[in-house]
């Protein structure tokens, strides 16, 4: 289980298209649901995350992905996913996560990692001062 006063925490809806055929949600579905959470933080902090990105002209894109699953999620369950952000380097994000159910049994746990890239040639940049504040602002 994530231990941190920095941790941003969103209530999500699973929904019958999250489900496959047997009616637990496909293992992907977690990753959308980290990144929805990640656009709340951004919201959280009074900013739409797409415009701040047109701002800076860069994009964070996901270079690295984990999960460890250990109860699954059954379709139209709340879910709670819980992140964890820290700032391995300069051009770099990585989002701890949990996701609990409704009786706050950890689901799954794992990680995000992001790196800043400059939207015309996509090479690393720093992340902007104003990306970086929004999602250190829990």
């Amino acid at each position: 289980m994530l231990e941190s006063r920095a941790m941003f925490e969103v209530k999500l809806q699973t929904y019958w298209g999250d489900s496959d055929a047997v009616g637990i949600v496909f293992f992907p579905n977690y990753f959308k649901f980290v990144a929805q959470a990640e656009e709340e933080l951004y919201r959280a902090a009074g900013i739409l995350k797409d415009k701040l990105m047109d701002k800076h002209q860069v994009w964070i894109p996901r270079v690295e992905v984990f999960a460890k699953f250990t109860i699954p999620i059954r379709n139209g369950a709340a879910i709670r996913v819980r992140l964890k952000p820290s700032f391995p380097g300069d051009k770099s994000v990585r989002y701890d996560f949990e996701i609990q159910d409704e009786k706050g049994r950890s689901v799954s746990e794992g990680y995000v990692t992001a790196v800043c890239v400059d939207r015309t040639t996509f090479e690393p940049k720093p992340i902007p001062e104003t990306i970086r504040n929004a999602i250190a602002t829990l």
